[in-house]
């Protein structure tokens, strides 16, 4: 893991220009989707908040957690840039995301591509319900991740 990757909540509208720039690049470019594909609902809300993952001020991983009056907060549009995939970006992006669940008594749970499975998987989600498609994403499951009272990072 990389100790010079430093944590950054953003809340609602800020620093969207650059998550959506990394979700385009990682999320969509791939699959031949045009730049508008890596804007989501919800990005803007006061409520709304990013997590990002940045080594000396540069934007390397980003997720985006949903929160509403439900009892789950949505995590979403998570990339990791391609250099620092596996370098343990991702978990330290989805550990602030289940520290911020726990901190305001909700659970987690995303839309899975099929290829990340295994990832959320090893950090203790469970996959839930059937498969479903996301026209020209591709193959999707909900995974869900349950607070636990005490939560040791």
């Amino acid at each position: 893991m990389n100790s010079d990757i430093v944590i950054q909540l953003s809340l609602g509208g800020q620093d969207l220009a650059d998550i959506r720039n990394l979700r385009f690049e990682i999320l969509r470019k791939p699959l031949s989707m045009p730049i508008s594909g890596s804007f989501f609902p919800g990005d803007e809300n006061e409520s709304t908040i990013h997590v990002l993952a940045l080594h000396h001020a540069e934007l390397v991983g980003c997720a985006t957690l949903l929160i509403d009056d439900s009892p789950g907060i949505q995590l979403r549009g998570m990339a990791v840039a391609k250099k620092w995939q596996r370098h343990g970006v991702g978990q330290r992006i989805v550990e602030s995301a289940e520290n911020i669940a726990i901190e305001k008594g909700k659970n987690l749970w995303c839309n899975a591509r099929f290829a990340a499975i295994g990832f959320y998987e090893r950090h203790g989600w469970n996959q839930s319900g059937e498969f479903f498609e996301v026209p020209i994403v591709g193959k999707h499951i909900v995974m869900k991740w349950t607070r636990t009272l005490v939560k040791i990072v």
